[in-house]
């Protein structure tokens, strides 16, 4: 393999390390402005998104990721990964997409494991991580604050029952 084309290999494998998502797309159909576009939008978000030829990302990834893709490295693609929010870059692509016709999600993985299309709209239509995250403090608050209320109407009860064996005990 030339020296050059074993540098993108080496740079799409510097780029995959440590990413917990990655999204494979056809980007057919895009305009270089739309491509400026989506890339600026996919950085926003600190991730990352690079035009590569199959046959060098067939070499950068493994051989699990290959047999995994089957026939999903057929045409042009593009690769966009994040060790961030991975429903934020799903967002991002799903609703450009949306937007434009293009790019057309191929496949992705999220942490090793192969998604299809139809599960990264899925992941893509989850609410914002913010969101989820006060939902969840949310719903653990009430049944907290019904716990503390509980805990105080005992502690007054028994408050009440020593004041009155105190009154009682002083006739």
């Amino acid at each position: 393999m030339r020296q050059e084309k074993q540098s993108i290999v080496n740079e799409i494998k510097h780029m995959l390390q440590g990413k917990t998502m990655l999204i494979l797309t056809d980007h057919t159909g895009l305009s270089s402005n739309q491509m400026n576009e989506l890339r600026t939008l996919i950085k926003k978000n600190g991730s990352e998104y690079m035009v590569v030829k199959n046959r060098l990302l067939k070499r950068a990834f493994s051989e699990q990721m290959v047999s995994a893709l089957g026939t999903g490295l057929g045409g042009p693609t593009a690769i966009a990964v994040t060790s961030g929010d991975c429903a934020a870059l799903s967002k991002v692509i799903v609703t450009f997409a949306k937007k434009n016709e293009a790019p057309k999600v191929k496949a992705g993985f999220l942490e090793g494991a192969l998604l299809t299309a139809a599960e990264i709209g899925v992941i893509a239509a989850l609410p914002a991580r913010d969101l989820l995250i006060a939902r969840f403090v949310g719903g653990m608050q009430g049944p907290l604050s019904a716990f503390i209320r509980g805990l105080a109407e005992l502690t007054r009860r028994f408050v009440y029952v020593v004041d009155q064996v105190a009154k009682k005990g002083g006739k």
